[in-house]
């Protein structure tokens, strides 16, 4: 069992990064409830090993954590019908900082789980191909294979999602 040792370097990198870590996990889960759960599970477990991480690949990692976290409970909860998570999540997004952000949880709200965490991945959390693939676990030629379908199904859905290429 990990033990926090609330140090300096530990509350400082949560406060610097916690809410990010916690957008992430919304725009890949769909709820703040369960997003916040997951970065906290992803906190706890990383602990331990952060006196021996460099800072900036702790937050790397902390990413990491918090994405592989969100696909195993988005896959776990497969039994539950897409359209009443996606119409709970949109109501609960009156908190994001930035207009942008809601707009672009829309958009990627109508794609599959896989199309969606990449794109997020992608052009949220900045990640490239070849880290997305590590974190998805598949292979980079899959992951350029899901980007290509969820921008060809957003091109597909331009006027439902109100969105001009």
């Amino acid at each position: 069992m990990a033990t926090w040792g609330a140090d300096a370097n530990n509350t400082r990198l949560i406060t610097q990064h916690g809410g990010a870590l916690l957008h992430l996990a919304i725009l890949l889960t769909g709820n703040r409830h369960d997003a916040e759960d997951i970065v906290q599970d992803a906190v706890i477990s990383v602990a331990s090993s952060w006196s021996r991480t460099r800072p900036r690949a702790v937050f790397a990692y902390l990413k990491r954590a918090v994405t592989n976290r969100a696909i195993d409970y988005l896959r776990a909860r497969k039994e539950i019908p897409s359209d009443s998570i996606l119409e709970t999540a949109v109501e609960e997004f009156g908190f994001l900082r930035h207009e942008e952000d809601r707009q672009f949880f829309a958009i990627v709200n109508i794609l599959p789980l896989r199309q969606r965490a990449t794109m997020i991945l992608r052009y949220y959390a900045d990640m490239d191909d070849r880290t997305i693939a590590d974190v998805l676990g598949c292979s980079v030629e899959t992951v350029r294979s899901q980007a290509h379908r969820a921008i060809a199904k957003l091109r597909d859905h331009e006027d439902a999602i109100g969105w001009r290429s």
